[in-house]
This record gives C-alpha cells, structure tokens and sequence, in this order.
C-alpha cells in the first residue's frame, strides 16, 4: 500500500533533521548572502539553485527560520562574470557575514575563494570547485575524481572499455581532464583505455572534426564533460554524422527544459553521475533519505516546479548552512561555523548522508553516487547503477 505523508508531519521532520529551532519567527530577517549568475551564460544554473534555496527557505521559515529569525536569501548577480563575483564579494565583507553562498562555476568559486582565505566560509554551489582542506570554502557533491572513478566502474562492468573524453576549453574541462587520465590509469580499469582525447571552445556551432576523429578511434561510449549549450553542440554534431554511441554528460545538463531542447538530437543512450534521488513523477524509497526528499519533492510540487539536479544540490547547500547557523547561532563567528560544520555528520539531505569529519570540503560519500539514465520518450530520469556505479 502506498504511503501518502502529511505536509505538516513533513515540515516537523525537516525542523527535526535541521536541528533546534524556535516556534515564533521575528520580524528581523537573517540575511545569507547568494552570489550567482541571475543573468548571461549560466543564469540557466542560477535559476534551479535560485528555485531550490528559495524553496529550503519556505521550509525552513515554516520551522521557526534560524533561532527565531526568518531566513532571507539575498541574491547579487555576476552577470556570469567571476570579475563580478570578486566586485560583489568585496562589496559584502564590510557587512562580516560568518558565511556567503556562490557562485555556480568554477571560475567564479575560484575568485571568490581567493578572497576568503581566513573567512566568511562559503558554499560554492559548483561541485566542479576543488576547496581547499582546513579552509573555509566547500562545495556539496561528489569531486571530479570520485565522479570519474564511478563512471569508469559502471563503464566497464557494461564491457565499454573504449571511451572517448570531450571536454571543453573553461576551467570545468581543464581541471576533469587530467582527472580522468588518472582513474583511467588505475590498475582496476587497466582493460579501458581513453582512445581519443578531444577538445573544443564553448562557442564553437559545431565540432565535426572531433567528432570525425571520435568515430576513427573506434570508440564505443564518449564523456562529454561539458554544460549546457556546449553539451547540445556535442549532440548534434554527433546526430549530424550519425555517431550513435552512448554518451555520459555532467549532471548539470540533468535539466528537463534542456534535455527537452535537445530531444531531436539525444544519443541511443545518456547517461549522468549523481546519486538516488528520485525524479518528480516517481515514488519515494524507504530509507534514511525518505523524510527530506518527500519533503523536498512536495515542496516543489506545491510551487509547481519540477525539481532536478540544480535545486537539489541547492537545497542541501541550504540545508547545510542552516544546520550550521542553527546550531552554533547568527551571531558566530567564521571559525564556529566552520568548526560545526566540520564536525557535521549524519544530517540527510535529497542526494546523501552528509558527513564532513573526514575534511574533504564535501561531506557526501562515494556509495551515495549511482548512474543514473535519461528515457527520452517519458523525459525523466532512473537509477541505472548500484552504490558506487556498480552494474546493476
């Protein structure tokens, strides 16, 4: 029998999971800082993360907000510009927020955190972004590295062992490429081999050469480590030549208005590194992530949105700082909220279990990641791997 959770039961869990909170709401908001794309290349990015901590909000000011303040997220726009970010960064610190949240690429992570060496802490929402150990930056998702290593064990247990990696000319592709040579040199995947290694400027209309350079390297799966309309160039310009391999993309293009644009030109199968979050239009498994998805998902259905990939990692970006704020208070300083945070654990979020005792910045396990496969005809996604990216 399927089991339907009131909405008010779910608001309690989310203020159970989140930590203390008070009842009353007082007038006096708390303001959190939100650094992000609003307009240019990547607003696409900034919308889902805009979406997704604007809906953690409603939740969490439905909980007594940050110990009795009603949280307000406050957004500033880089215009897509890390030169922007550094400009916007520089106008907040004179306020001495304990924390800031952005930017949504890694070039603009990258410029924040040079100027936050010793504080604020930030949460980059990029899991592209390498924050650096005992510092005061982090990002929540899996690193390149742990994401590579999960594509390269589902790709092989599939007997794909003759993979092509694509990547673009920005800092995403140049700081995942030497990645990937690495896990692919790993005595485990010593049956794979990268065939072929192709490059391309986020601008180019077409890429026919490196797709032509593809199909003569025999390959049999291509990584397309590149995000938006970058990712629907490698499509069609694999359409137009008829190269019908499977192709594996970032997570960010997990987008339904996207992968919908993209519809003509999608390959026989696409697949994504991320973990077991369930689409919108499917049901909710038992576990110790049930009480905050339902929650996350209902949201989400109340406001008429279908979540994907970009509210997610928002909302548990959100849910991270809030935990914070709510357990150490809005006055601490930069260093009480990094030591809380550092000592986080078992706090569930949509995507994982969060554990961040072991100082890697991130706080998500690996076992938390699976493939996951896009079916074209119904627009959504499932779960297409066990823990890890085993074969299922």
């Amino acid at each position: 029998m399927r089991c339907f959770v009131r909405l008010g039961a779910l608001v309690a869990a989310i203020g159970l999971l989140l930590g203390p909170a008070h009842r009353a709401v007082a007038a006096e908001p708390f303001d959190v800082y939100v650094i992000a794309p609003l307009t240019g290349s990547n607003a696409f990015s900034a919308k889902d993360a805009r979406d997704g901590l604007n809906a953690l909000q409603a939740s969490v000011n439905a909980t007594g907000g940050i110990r009795g303040r009603a949280l307000n997220f406050v957004y500033l726009d880089t215009q897509s510009s890390p030169q922007m970010a550094v400009q916007l960064t520089n106008e907040i610190l004179p306020k001495h927020p304990s924390l800031i949240i952005g930017d949504v690429s890694v070039a603009g992570c990258n410029a924040m955190s040079a100027l936050l060496k010793n504080g604020p802490v930030e949460f980059c929402l990029s899991p592209g972004f390498r924050p650096e150990k005992g510092g005061y930056a982090y990002t929540i998702g899996l690193s390149a590295i742990d994401e590579a290593k999960v594509i390269w064990r589902n790709l092989r247990e599939r007997g794909w062992n003759r993979i092509a990696l694509l990547v673009g000319s920005d800092a995403t592709g140049r700081l995942a490429e030497p990645e990937f040579q690495e896990v692919a040199a790993l005595p485990e995947n010593r049956a794979t081999q990268i065939v072929t290694v192709e490059h391309f400027n986020l601008t180019d209309v077409t890429i026919a050469a490196q797709v032509a350079r593809i199909r003569a390297a025999n390959a049999q799966v291509v990584i397309a480590w590149v995000n938006g309309s970058p990712f629907g160039t490698v499509l069609r310009s694999m359409k137009d030549a008829a190269l019908n391999l499977p192709v594996v993309g970032i997570t960010g293009n997990l987008s339904y208005d996207e992968l919908h644009s993209f519809a003509g030109a999608l390959p026989p199968q696409l697949l994504f590194c991320w973990t077991a979050v369930p689409a919108a239009d499917q049901p909710v498994p038992n576990g110790p992530l049930k009480a905050m998805q339902t929650m996350y998902l209902q949201t989400f259905k109340n406001l008429g949105i279908k979540p994907e990939w970009g509210q997610a990692a928002a909302w548990d970006t959100g849910l991270v700082a809030v935990a914070a704020l709510r357990g150490v208070g809005t006055d601490a300083t930069a260093d009480q909220l990094r030591a809380y945070v550092n000592g986080l654990h078992g706090l569930a979020g949509v995507q994982a279990v969060f554990d961040f005792r072991s100082g890697d910045m991130r706080g998500m396990p690996v076992d938390a990641a699976r493939m996951l496969e896009w079916d074209g005809a119904k627009e959504t996604w499932y779960v297409a791997s066990g823990p890890g990216g085993a074969k299922l």
